[in-house]
């Protein structure tokens, strides 16, 4: 796909030249970015290749109904038709900046230029975990904890059993797991009321984990199929009392979908020294650190997450 002025990885271009420190800072920036995306872990990711369009296009195909005709010896059958729903959307592009004065810089003790990329880069994750979080509330299927019918009626914090009938939820409409288990980002209070089911299937621990598949950024455990991460970025409501309401998220397959940042090859971090901006910073005084990169995120089908609000006893 393109875009106007498409980032290209930092030193790239023909005849460009990179100093040591900016790689690193390079390095630094992506790498702290990598280690705060949380939301990301419930998405299906989309490359953006060059020149194909100003939108990423997901495609979702229909399963057939089964077939319960038998063959009439000698008939050719009537052929099937695929059937498949496209969803769209445009990236846009998003970016901060910090100034630095050639006073701070001077007079600093700690290293300025790296605080500010680690700044820069837990905003940047923050704002891409966000945006995915927004995508998701209001737009897939909605369960209460303790079977309550509404954010404002609920009292219940999130169980066990919240958890096995949101996993029934999903294998109803034939929701396929993102691994072997589906996936769930719960608010740091949840966890702790999640942490608390002893009963038999009750939450594991990843250090009791048998099979060999990573643990995911964040995972603390498995309850009833689902491997739960945990995030304080999970968004919160309040209840028709006022008590804090937190919105957790069950995914399976195909449930939301966003641009790849994972080769971080549409992120571009930029260090402007003390004098590059030429007239308009006639005595040096001024330097920048910033970056900018290409985001979109879309729910791709609202039967295959479930969005669980309850309260909590944390």
């Amino acid at each position: 796909m393109a875009f106007p002025d498409s980032p290209q990885v930092p030193g790239s271009g023909v005849g460009v030249q990179i100093s040591p420190n900016d790689l690193y800072y390079d390095r630094q920036f992506l790498d702290r970015l990598e280690l705060n995306l949380m939301f990301d872990q419930l998405c299906e990711k989309k490359k953006m290749p060059k020149a194909s369009g100003n939108n990423v296009t997901w495609t979702r195909y229909a399963n057939f109904a089964a077939n319960t005709t038998p063959l009439s010896p000698g008939v050719i059958p009537a052929a099937i038709n695929m059937s498949a729903a496209q969803i769209r959307a445009t990236p846009l592009q998003y970016g901060d900046f910090i100034t630095l004065s050639d006073a701070i810089e001077l007079k600093a003790i700690d290293p300025i230029v790296e605080s500010a990329q680690e700044l820069l880069a837990y905003r940047a994750a923050l704002s891409i975990d966000t945006l995915i979080r927004n995508q998701l509330h209001g737009n897939v299927t909605t369960q209460y904890a303790g079977g309550a019918v509404s954010e404002a009626a609920v009292t219940a914090v999130v169980s066990a059993a919240d958890l096995r009938k949101a996993v029934k939820t999903l294998k109803t409409v034939g929701t396929k797991p993102m691994d072997a288990d589906f996936r769930g980002l719960f608010h740091t209070a949840s966890v702790y009321d999640l942490m608390s089911e002893t009963a038999v299937g009750g939450f594991l621990d990843t250090t009791k984990y048998t099979d060999k598949q990573p643990i995911l950024k964040g995972e603390i455990g498995k309850l009833w199929q689902v491997r739960i991460m945990e995030s304080p970025n999970v968004q919160t409501g309040v209840n028709g009392a006022a008590a804090t309401t937190y919105r957790n998220y069950i995914v399976g397959k195909g449930a939301i979908g966003m641009v790849d940042l994972a080769g971080m090859l549409n992120v571009k971090t930029f260090r402007k020294p003390l004098g590059s901006a030429g007239a308009a910073d006639p005595i040096d005084q001024i330097s920048t650190v910033g970056h900018k990169f290409w985001m979109v995120t879309k729910v791709l089908d609202a039967n295959r997450a479930v969005e669980l609000i309850g309260t909590s006893a944390f």
